[in-house]
């Protein structure tokens, strides 16, 4: 199973498109600040997000779920305005304005991870990579299991 959260009009083929809201294109309504998803443990291979996180009320909820549902090594992409971008500041709607660091609570071996993950839902990924995109920032992660954070902890997980 693919997800694309909070696709908007921005349908992907091949995906399970979810909104909080119904609209053409829409597979499956949910607000994805309601936990929990109503997907399975470990049921989706990839997870998009373009232009979501800056707009959900709970961010660890958001990203514990997102870990929640992938499946073993899924990948989780998401795309969001950096916080030097107009664009960040420019939608009301828009909650947080993210940084290189704002998932390093999640990723083992940062200083963020060490000192607070356990307080932001324990969970954790790989960066495989990320890029500065005109005013977005696109991060992709894949999913560690409990076993694989020692290991990227010290630096081995690649």
């Amino acid at each position: 199973m693919r997800l694309n959260l909070g696709c908007g009009s921005f349908i992907l083929p091949g995906h399970i498109n979810v909104d909080r809201v119904s609209m053409p294109g829409v597979d499956q309504v949910h607000d994805l600040d309601v936990a929990p998803w109503p997907w399975p443990d470990g049921a989706a291979e990839r997870i998009e997000a373009k232009d979501v996180f800056e707009h959900v009320d709970d961010p660890i909820l958001f990203m514990t779920e997102c870990w929640r549902v992938l499946a073993p090594a899924g990948t989780l992409r998401i795309r969001t305005p950096y916080w030097r971008s107009r664009d960040a500041f420019t939608d009301p709607t828009h909650k947080r304005f993210p940084t290189e660091h704002t998932f390093d609570y999640w990723i083992p071996g940062t200083e963020l991870y060490r000192a607070n993950n356990r307080a932001y839902g324990a969970v954790c990924f790989q960066r495989v990579s990320s890029r500065l995109d005109g005013g977005s920032m696109e991060l992709i992660f894949a999913k560690l299991q409990k076993g694989a954070v020692s290991a990227a902890r010290a630096g081995t997980v690649h």
